[in-house]
């Protein structure tokens, strides 16, 4: 009888298992964003959930600062996955502009990534280095929303550009958001949600246009309006 022998277990190079790391240590950082705030953050917690060595982020990150930096561009590319998979999944609904509004306020800002955007926004009103992240943290939503806009959904008033649509939509839902730890019932948003998809639907007779695929950040165009952020901040420094 011939006996097979076990495979030999392929070993990850230096590389691979440092890139591990790294990713779970920005993983980390961000579970703790949502559990004890920026304030509450520090190296011993981030390592603790993780499940690694108290001294894996000096290996990894010069400082608090280049993890924070690190970890905000992890919540961006989270951020452009789950916009692009809601104008995805709202092409095929009855009321695509009604299930848009639905899928962002679910899976963006009444979601984990909501609570991280906002805790870091909030923070960096005092802490100066975070200020600098959080604007090109910015910078690069911005970007990303405007391109999700002008492929994605057509105006027929040339006055109202998709992307501003887009903008005015955050702003309300990141207000919104505020509110939801204070108790009011879903149902009372989901009546403002529909209450903005008609406002958008009389003011800039919208359609849901394009397909879904990849959207990478970048200045947005065909709108004739002004492209980017709707505000001065540092671009981003690299693709990430």
């Amino acid at each position: 009888m011939t006996v097979a022998l076990p495979r030999p277990t392929e070993r990850r190079t230096q590389a691979e298992r440092s890139e591990t790391m790294r990713q779970k240590l920005i993983e980390a950082t961000l579970d703790c964003l949502v559990t004890d705030g920026y304030v509450g953050l520090t190296i011993s917690k981030v390592t603790e959930r993780a499940g690694v060595s108290r001294g894996a982020p000096l290996h990894h990150f010069s400082s608090k600062s280049g993890l924070m930096e690190a970890a905000a561009r992890e919540l961006v590319s989270r951020l452009s996955r789950k916009l692009v998979g809601a104008f995805a999944q709202s092409q095929q609904a009855a009321d695509p502009v009604e299930a848009f509004i639905f899928a962002v306020w679910r899976d963006i800002f009444t979601a984990q990534e909501g609570a991280m955007l906002a805790e870091l926004t909030y923070a960096s009103r005092r802490e100066p280095e975070l200020e600098t992240i959080v604007k090109r943290l910015w910078t690069r939503v911005y970007l990303i929303m405007g391109r999700v806009a002008t492929r994605y959904v057509r105006s027929n008033r040339p006055d109202i550009p998709p992307e501003r649509v887009l903008f005015l939509t955050q702003w309300l839902m990141r207000g919104m958001a505020q509110d939801v730890p204070l108790g009011a019932p879903p149902e009372l948003f989901k009546a403002y949600l529909r209450l903005w998809r008609t406002t958008l639907l009389e003011a800039a007779n919208l359609e849901p246009g394009g397909r879904p695929g990849e959207v990478s950040e970048g200045p947005s165009r065909g709108s004739g309006a002004p492209a980017g952020p709707p505000y001065h901040a540092d671009p981003p420094t690299d693709s990430g």
